[in-house]
């Protein structure tokens, strides 16, 4: 996905990225988003990264999503997403876990499931290409997703110089959360949720037909407004 023009809403995702901390929100001090709608991706971020555990997973109470907080850097990685997929000839769920493979087209990607203990999932960057460990006895939906966050960090890693990092072990770096609105754009692109919601109807079907996490799919529904 390389050796081309590079559009001006890709320069401003690159520069975002590459200018951020990674831990908090480069636009959290002059932020229009919070004030509209009394919430703030950043101050939660750690509430939104146990989207892939149902054991600490809540949902209760998280009708602010629908406002669509964050606008413009969500919007960019939404649009990241969308041309991803075009790019990969996918134009119905589930996408395959293949189309990973085509994210850096100068380096290989291998995916790998590993015995994680701390983490979902992990990129290493070798001089040849690229590696994807997944955490082996995650649930196969789980697994999915996990792959297209790491999906996003390469992304993030091959096309900018420096790339941000975290900033300790405690905190959830904004880019995590980031990184997890990709592979939801990836795997339930709001057009395809719209149009199976009004025929399906089913958070447990919905989930099985985009073949991810339960939870996955009732905050995605929740963030386009469709569930209560």
């Amino acid at each position: 996905m390389t050796g081309r023009k590079i559009s001006r809403w890709e320069s401003e995702l690159q520069s975002y990225l590459s200018v951020a901390d990674g831990v908090g929100c480069l636009f959290y001090d002059h932020c229009h988003c919070s004030h509209r709608s009394n919430w703030c991706n950043s101050d939660n971020r750690s509430n939104l990264d146990q989207l892939l555990d149902y054991r600490r997973s809540n949902l209760s109470g998280c009708d602010f999503i629908e406002y669509g907080t964050c606008d413009g850097i969500l919007q960019t990685v939404e649009m990241l997403a969308l041309e991803y997929l075009i790019r990969g000839g996918i134009h119905h769920p589930p996408v395959p876990t293949e189309v990973a493979l085509l994210t850096d087209e100068e380096h290989p990607v291998e995916v790998r499931p590993v015995a994680l203990k701390a983490h979902h999932g992990a990129i290493w960057c070798l001089k040849d290409g690229w590696i994807i460990h997944l955490k082996k006895d995650d649930p196969f939906t789980t697994q999915r997703f996990t792959l297209f966050h790491e999906v996003f960090h390469i992304l993030a890693h091959h096309r900018n110089t420096p790339v941000s990092r975290k900033r300790g072990h405690r905190e959830t770096p904004f880019t995590e959360l980031l990184a997890n609105y990709f592979a939801a754009c990836v795997l339930m692109p709001r057009e395809w949720i719209r149009k199976n919601w009004k025929e399906v109807h089913d958070i447990k079907q919905m989930a099985k037909i985009f073949g991810v996490p339960k939870t996955a799919m009732s905050f995605r529904l929740k963030y386009l407004g469709l569930l209560q």
